[in-house]
């Protein structure tokens, strides 16, 4: 919170601006002296207002920029306990199932590309060689079968605990399942706050222009519009913060479900 006294003096020092700036010939001559008195009152009415939203908007966008961060961290931390679930198990069947699997490569290769053979001679007529690459297949046959019966095993084992590691960590990513949605929320919010704080921006430019010119009018208009625009900064950003914080809830209960 600003300080009154602190307000005071800027208060003082820009109706000095102003009354120094018309003073020295460049007030606009259209606007009438009446209005100028009024608009003059009304910055002075204002002002407390001006610099108190000022001093929030900061301070709530610091608070969101901070949650956002925590939360940020917060998920990332959830996620690399979700993929440590049974890790050591699962990367020691993968490596055993992609082990087996080369080990028999070469014969269930050979053991297919006699059948292919074998199917080709046929069509071509050749009974002949058709019939050696059959006997050669059979040959082998009975060593396929057990090859494709080890590695059955081993994928099978593979498959069954992904499935249960997939089913420990079910609860937890249950929990932050929303998060995803509540993100594009923040997204579109933050957009919209973008855009009042451009609109913002640019009432500041008049305004402070206009104190320089002395034109009290255009500077009363001005400050009541960037306080507008900051009222409406304060709205998105307080939509915002409860986005984060249902975020922040999400992840809580995502840890607490963590296997």
């Amino acid at each position: 919170m600003i300080n009154p006294a602190v307000i005071s003096r800027i208060r003082s020092f820009t109706v000095l601006l102003l009354i120094f700036a018309a003073l020295s010939g460049n007030t606009p001559r259209a606007a009438a002296a009446s209005d100028w008195d009024e608009a003059l009152d009304q910055i002075n009415e204002q002002y407390s207002s001006y610099t108190s939203l000022q001093a929030s908007v900061k301070a709530e966008s610091k608070r969101n920029q901070e949650l956002r961060k925590q939360n940020t961290a917060g998920l990332a931390a959830v996620n690399a306990r979700l993929q440590a679930t049974d890790k050591t198990l699962l990367g020691r069947l993968k490596s055993e199932a992609e082990a087996t699997r080369k080990k028999h490569a070469a014969l269930l290769e050979q053991y297919s590309s006699l059948g292919k053979q074998a199917a080709a001679a046929r069509k071509a007529g050749n009974l002949k060689s058709a019939t050696a690459f059959e006997l050669k297949r059979n040959k082998l046959k009975a060593s396929a079968a057990a090859a494709n019966a080890e590695i059955k095993v081993k994928n099978t084992a593979l498959t069954e605990a992904r499935t249960a590691a997939a089913a420990k960590n079910k609860p937890s990513k249950d929990a932050i399942s929303p998060v995803a949605g509540i993100r594009k929320q923040i997204t579109a919010g933050n957009k919209q706050i973008s855009e009042a704080q451009a609109l913002r921006s640019e009432a500041d430019k008049r305004y402070k222009t206009a104190v320089k010119a002395g034109d009290a009018v255009t500077a009363a208009s001005a400050m009541k519009l960037s306080c507008a625009r900051m009222t409406e900064i304060r709205t998105g950003l307080q939509q915002v913060y409860v986005l984060e914080q249902k975020i922040t809830a999400a992840l809580r209960l995502a840890e607490a479900k963590l296997p």
